[in-house]
């Protein structure tokens, strides 16, 4: 069974809605559709992560409010065949290729970050250090192994931020767990820039 769930603050754009609508079910799956809402980000993963253990489901789909995404997304994330699977999109207003990819090295910065020039190019999924959870599978499992909150903010003496789903890929690489892309799952940021 797939839970399907979008966390949000307020509401779901409906070009997210539509494009969850629109998804191809993969074979011997049934799919099921929730969202948290009124919750900061990283309560509201917590949140969907607790009711995928509660209800025994075996994957969740996680997709931003505000990124759409291809008819085709659950069956490729599965082709990974890995513990979690992300898919790619630029940059909230990004005019420099900037994706929530990251390849290995110290931390997640523009350094380390994986650009959709080279995403479009490639043909096959491949581990990454971790990305952005706005397209997102993961395995239920990986949830049952990891101690609780699976996400949460972490402030630095010199005031950065890691954000909740990078934490998340942090925390799930600790605990053995691989992280692919599949640069074939290429979501839209809902009011993106084009580069």
């Amino acid at each position: 069974m797939f839970l399907i769930a979008v966390p949000t603050f307020e509401n779901i754009k409906p070009e997210c809605f539509k494009s969850i609508y629109g998804l191809r079910n993969p074979e011997n799956y049934d799919l099921f559709f929730d969202y948290m809402n009124g919750y900061d980000c990283a309560r509201a993963r917590n949140e969907i992560a607790k009711l995928a253990i509660k209800y025994d489901f075996d994957y969740v789909l996680m997709i931003d409010s505000d990124i759409s995404i291809p008819k085709d997304t659950v069956v490729k994330l599965l082709e990974c065949e890995t513990d979690i699977a992300l898919g790619w999109y630029y940059k909230k207003r990004t005019t420099t290729d900037q994706t929530v990819i990251f390849d290995f090295g110290k931390d997640y910065t523009d350094k380390n970050m994986i650009y959709g020039e080279t995403l479009w190019k490639a043909n096959d999924s491949f581990d990454v250090k971790g990305g952005g959870l706005g397209i997102a599978l993961v395995n239920v499992n990986v949830f049952r192994k990891m101690p609780y909150p699976y996400f949460k903010y972490v402030i630095y003496d010199n005031d950065t931020v890691l954000s909740e789903d990078l934490y998340f890929c942090t925390e799930a690489r600790k605990y053995g767990m691989n992280i692919k892309c599949n640069p074939d799952v290429k979501g839209n940021h809902i009011y993106e820039v084009s580069v």
